[in-house]
């Protein structure tokens, strides 16, 4: 059994506005560090997600099925009373962590629980159309020049053994997540959506981007920044900082108190 400070223990309880973060394929908290800075004059907060087997989780086996660790975040929250989610907060996701955001999302949007005010997805497919990459089944070698090619992974780690020994398992887990998904036709969520591309991204079109919009029954922005599939850049913590206070006072949630200028 786990607890909300093994997930998220790097909690700001002192701003208006928790985002939970939950990072791409084998990353941590520190995946969030430029757009936990670009929000810091704002009212929002980052608060990164340590899934199991990363960061402080290390010894802890990571889930390669969706369904398994969202049990695992459901018993969590169960056990917590939902005291976590009480107050005005968002979900945000890099990649595969978009895909975890948004299944959270449906958790949280049916539980006993303030709901979500904010979905905002960056360098990911909609759930419809997430195909096995293969990825997952890859040999070592394989599997992390592929992952490195996304971007995200300062490039003297990737030369690094000790690192890429310890980074392998829940690398591959996550892929085997992500390549074993299994969208079910679900309602719209309740909640602005903002989704996020890199424009010289391969992966990801500007068309396939908008198909987002299908999922939500409130407001929708997609925006697009400078660069490939790593969107957690500069340019793209700039333009999420920008965009993300600017949605909620637009939106004008009810528990949202804050606004793009504070």
């Amino acid at each position: 059994m786990s607890t909300p400070t093994q997930w998220f223990p790097y909690r700001n309880g002192e701003s208006k506005f928790e985002l939970f973060s939950f990072p791409h394929a084998g990353a941590g908290p520190t995946a969030f560090n430029v757009l936990r800075e670009a929000l810091s004059q704002s009212d929002v907060a980052v608060s990164p997600a340590v899934l199991p087997g990363r960061g402080r989780r290390i010894r802890e086996v990571p889930h390669q099925d969706m369904d398994s660790l969202l049990a695992e975040f459901e018993d969590m929250i169960l056990r917590d009373k939902y005291a976590m989610f009480s107050g005005p907060y968002g979900l945000l996701g890099h990649c595969s962590g978009a895909l975890i955001a948004y299944e959270i999302a449906k958790i949280l949007l049916r539980s006993p629980c303030a709901s979500p005010q904010l979905l905002a997805v960056c360098s990911c497919l909609p759930p419809p159309v997430i195909r096995d990459t293969g990825t997952g089944r890859l040999p070592t070698k394989e599997l992390l020049t592929r992952t490195a090619l996304l971007g995200g992974t300062p490039v003297t780690l990737m030369d690094d053994r000790d690192f890429l020994e310890v980074m392998e398992r829940p690398l591959r887990a996550d892929w085997r997540l992500y390549d074993g998904y299994a969208y079910q036709a679900s309602p719209r969520l309740p909640i602005p959506i903002l989704a996020v591309r890199g424009a010289a991204d391969p992966d990801i079109s500007a068309a396939a981007l908008r198909l987002w919009q299908d999922h939500t029954s409130r407001e929708f922005v997609s925006k697009e920044v400078d660069g490939g599939h790593w969107t957690l850049t500069q340019a793209g913590a700039s333009v999420l900082a920008r965009e993300i206070p600017a949605i909620l006072a637009e939106t004008a949630m009810p528990r949202w108190q804050g606004g793009a200028d504070g």
